[in-house]
């Protein structure tokens, strides 16, 4: 049975790198984006490199939207071994006038993938949950759905044989991170 890796954020440079280190391990590749041309150029570079690549595509602005997506992706690919969440909830489209309301939504739907993937994590006592470093900083801090956000985390972590941990370029490339 082939290993799953779930990229949330390919477009990013952490999130294509991810995506590229973990399918160089024998990892198949899915690639979450809200329009499949956002990773078009991402899956062909990674397919002629010989990675399994599958995309699918909605809107995980909404958790129910995100939870769904993620049911979807296991129906159709098999357990999620690993994944990368590294969506910018600033470039949600209510980021303009909402910015608040826009965070807050990344960070639940964040906390919806999470608890979607976790258990099943959880019965193998395997898998990993990469952040992307900006997501990792939870700008919803303001708001009590950050609780939520930092919940599930926290439940996560205390998962033995799950890794939580951040992930940025400079670790994807063998660098050490800037101080």
């Amino acid at each position: 049975m082939n290993r799953t890796f779930l990229v949330f954020g390919a477009q990013n440079s952490a999130g294509a790198l991810a995506a590229r280190h973990y399918g160089n391990q024998g990892y198949d590749v899915v690639l979450v984006a809200d329009h499949a041309q956002a990773v078009q150029a991402l899956t062909s570079v990674l397919e002629s490199e010989g990675i399994a690549t599958r995309t699918f595509t909605g809107d995980l602005s909404r958790p129910e939207q995100a939870r769904a997506m993620i049911r979807s992706i296991r129906s159709s690919v098999g357990p999620i071994d690993a994944m990368y969440y590294g969506l910018d909830s600033s470039n949600m489209p209510e980021a303009a006038a909402l910015a608040a309301q826009a965070a807050d939504l990344g960070c639940l739907s964040l906390a919806a993938v999470v608890s979607e993937v976790l258990p099943e994590m959880r019965s193998r006592k395997t898998g990993a949950i990469f952040l992307d470093q900006g997501a990792a900083d939870l700008s919803c801090s303001h708001s009590a759905n950050a609780q939520l956000c930092l919940q599930c985390l926290q439940e996560a972590r205390a998962c033995e044989g799950v890794q939580v941990d951040t992930l940025s370029v400079s670790a994807l490339i063998g660098g050490r991170r800037a101080s």
